[in-house]
């Protein structure tokens, strides 16, 4: 390999890196702009949303401005649904600890379905912004349709649980990782998998179809 070439690498690489560093930034500071409760979801989007631009169309003119104008005008209905599924991961739990504190064989079936519902839960989370970005569909469709796409793809669900959870780990044991990439890095993944994901559903859909 010519010095050339890896040069023109390692310049790829840095500006990656730039970027996930930007991001991550942007993240923090519009998280606690937004007295951070509700803040933090309206910034994931955003970083989602300069992600999915940075891996589709491959260049971003303004990531700052592409970032603002997605965090502005998605704000309410984001954390709407923000709401939703906080109201519904609650009930889960809340249902989960009391049947688990119930005597019984009965209840202990019961909480064990309510432990598979939120796998089944935990798979919607994963999909939920990469499907958000890609469609225009009511609050529970987005819930409904990012179960689907789980559900669908589960090898692809499998490994995006695995590289989300090493991420996270890593970012929680190495707390500069968390405020310098950690953020950004996560959703970069979120996007590559979830966006792949989808794009399998439209392909399934078009072999029906023919």
């Amino acid at each position: 390999m010519s010095m050339e070439k890896v040069t023109n690498i390692v310049r790829i690489f840095c500006i990656h890196l730039l970027q996930l560093v930007y991001l991550n930034m942007l993240w923090f500071l519009f998280t606690i702009f937004g007295m951070i409760l509700f803040g933090v979801i309206p910034a994931t989007l955003a970083v989602c949303k300069v992600q999915h631009h940075l891996l589709t169309e491959k260049h971003v003119p303004s990531i700052g401005k592409l970032f603002w104008e997605t965090y502005r005008s998605h704000f309410l209905k984001v954390n709407q649904l923000a709401i939703v599924l906080g109201s519904i991961g609650f009930i889960i739990y809340f249902d989960i600890q009391f049947f688990m504190d119930q005597e019984g064989f009965g209840s202990h079936v019961v909480s064990v379905g309510f432990y598979i519902i939120s796998v089944w839960f935990m798979i919607t989370l994963l999909y939920i912004f990469p499907t958000y970005l890609h469609y225009q569909l009511s609050l529970f469709g987005y819930i409904k349709y990012s179960f689907i796409v789980g559900m669908l793809n589960p090898i692809k669900t499998i490994g995006f649980s695995i590289a989300i959870f090493g991420v996270l780990y890593l970012s929680l044991a190495f707390p500069q990782l968390l405020f310098s990439i950690g953020i950004s890095l996560t959703f970069f993944i979120v996007m590559i998998i979830g966006n792949h994901a989808i794009n399998n559903i439209h392909v399934l859909k078009e072999g029906f179809s023919n």
